[in-house]
């Protein structure tokens, strides 16, 4: 607007004003290729710059875009010919397009339902070797897992959703990648690249990384603990005093675990005397699982004691301690102790005096964790 000149709003400007709000709420959007649908690509090569852009045409037959790409040439890029230009681009947003859009899925369904092929011959025979390990069924596709479950099988994008809610949901243990790649195949789903995608998923968890084990001495090979029967052998240990005390003024945690099966059991308490302890292995242990054949404990006074002796020699437990001095005599029941905790401080919020709240979620991802021998 020139200087003196009185403003003026005639139907021309609130058109045009109209026009730019309207263009404003609703934005060009980039459109999702459709099977079988030919796709028109368009490439302009300058001096110093690329650009391309990938489209096809909707069903009202208005072309749409799906993807492009702009870049600046740089360096010895400069000395290339047009034709040079034009064929680089071209590669980059073919290969993009081949990369992020392609279903790994679409070649098995096609050879189910329709008996249909790819053209490349390695891809040929790789889909006529693998095409019985799936099964289709309700045009929806399966693979068979070596226990005979089917696993339904998902897109890249919807296994990241599964993924994050297996790691860090409801029942998120925050485990590492193979434990989550387990754990993902137990709830029933599978796509080709789940166990790269479980490890770079529980490598860049900010939660995990905070609260990671620190190693301080080269791994040494481990050696099973052999137990003849699943709840005939219990390791016992208490883990406290917990600071801060939860809201309730809990301050412990009894637990149990057996070394057949690594069922875990856990309860918090205020405080831990020698009749809880008998109180817990009566009440948590043999009414729930019939009676041990022996509990491994440490040599704390809370389990060598007299009211302990009694309740043993009543129900015919023998009571074994570990070395003294040496916790890792009592593997089982430090290591359960240790991803507990694990847990508990990946899943409290606030002031994290909600942890005895969270105890039984903690209990239930551990259970259905994939575990192995130690």
């Amino acid at each position: 607007m020139k200087k003196d000149t009185p403003f003026e709003w005639d139907e021309s400007c609130r058109r045009a004003f109209q026009n730019i709000k309207g263009y404003l709420m609703k934005p060009p959007m980039l459109m999702a290729p459709a099977p079988g649908k030919p796709l028109l690509l368009y490439i302009a090569s300058q001096e110093k710059s690329l650009g391309t852009l990938l489209a096809r045409n909707d069903d009202q037959g208005k072309e749409r875009e799906l993807y492009y790409l702009i870049r600046t040439m740089v360096g010895a890029e400069l000395k290339y010919s047009p034709i040079e230009k034009t064929w680089e681009e071209e590669t980059n947003l073919v290969s993009v397009y081949v990369i992020e859009e392609e279903d790994w899925r679409q070649q098995f369904l096609d050879y189910l339902e329709h008996k249909k092929l790819p053209e490349e011959l390695k891809a040929r025979a790789y889909v006529r070797r693998v095409a019985p390990q799936f099964y289709l069924f309700n045009n929806t596709l399966y693979r068979r897992s070596y226990d005979g479950i089917l696993l339904r099988c998902v897109s890249k994008e919807e296994g990241q959703v599964i993924l994050a809610e297996a790691h860090g949901g409801i029942y998120g243990a925050h485990q590492a990648g193979p434990k989550l790649h387990l754990q993902v195949k137990q709830l029933g789903y599978y796509w080709p690249t789940m166990l790269r995608d479980a490890m770079e998923l529980a490598r860049h968890c900010t939660t995990c990384q905070l609260h990671a084990n620190y190693i301080h001495q080269p791994p040494i090979p481990l050696h099973p603990t052999m137990a003849s029967w699943p709840f005939g052998a219990r390791g016992m240990d208490i883990i406290g005093p917990i600071t801060p005390k939860s809201s309730a003024n809990h301050q412990y945690i009894l637990a149990a675990t057996d070394y057949f099966s690594k069922w875990a059991e856990a309860t918090a308490y205020k405080e831990v005397k020698a009749a809880t302890v008998v109180d817990f292995i009566r009440t948590q242990i043999v009414y729930r699982y019939g009676v041990p054949r022996y509990i491994m404990t440490d040599n704390g006074t809370l389990f060598l004691n007299k009211t302990m002796d009694n309740f043993c020699e009543k129900f015919g437990i023998q009571q074994r301690t570990s070395t003294a001095y040496n916790p890792a005599a009592n593997g089982l029941a430090e290591g359960f102790n240790k991803m507990l905790c694990k847990i508990l401080k990946k899943t409290v919020v606030g002031n994290k005096k909600d942890w005895h709240e969270r105890l039984g979620e903690a209990l239930w991802a551990y259970r259905i964790t994939f575990c192995t021998p130690t």
